[in-house]
């Protein structure tokens, strides 16, 4: 079982990791290796301030909040909607970034309410975004 110390790690590692991206998020690799990310930086892809993290932070804590109350994906479904409806849990409270398959299923889970009905199942609709938030559950299986 992971410790407090580990989980805290975890998330803060996440934090900084997509805040250091952020800034050069969909740049070339070969920008990259004239311009490497050695530091923060502020006001590249999305114009926001050093240190500001994405969208994949933002729904991480979400999914870490929801999961310590335990597992219910309407709680999850509903703490994303929050995220998505009022910057909750943003660096900035501004929601700039949100992927095209996890903005679909929000929305979709706000009409239907049934967060077992709200992916997506077309080819294209098979985005990495809960890879990028899934460590939250991995502490939560531990």
């Amino acid at each position: 079982m992971a410790t407090l110390q580990q989980v805290q790690a975890g998330i803060l590692g996440i934090a900084v990791g997509d805040a250091l991206g952020v800034p050069v998020e969909f740049s070339a690799r070969e920008e990259r290796r004239r311009d490497p990310v050695a530091g923060m930086r502020g006001y590249g892809t999305h114009h926001q301030p050093a240190g500001t993290w994405s969208d994949d932070t933002s729904l991480t804590l979400c999914t870490m909040e929801s999961l310590l109350r335990g597992f219910n994906p309407t709680d999850m479904m509903k703490t994303f909607t929050r995220w998505c409806d009022s910057a909750y849990l943003t660096a900035g409270d501004v929601r700039f970034d949100i992927g095209h398959t996890t903005h679909r299923a929000i929305l979709c889970y706000q009409r239907s309410n049934n967060p077992r009905t709200c992916g997506q199942c077309g080819e294209m609709d098979a985005g990495n975004g809960s890879l990028m938030r899934i460590l939250p559950m991995a502490y939560y299986l531990d």
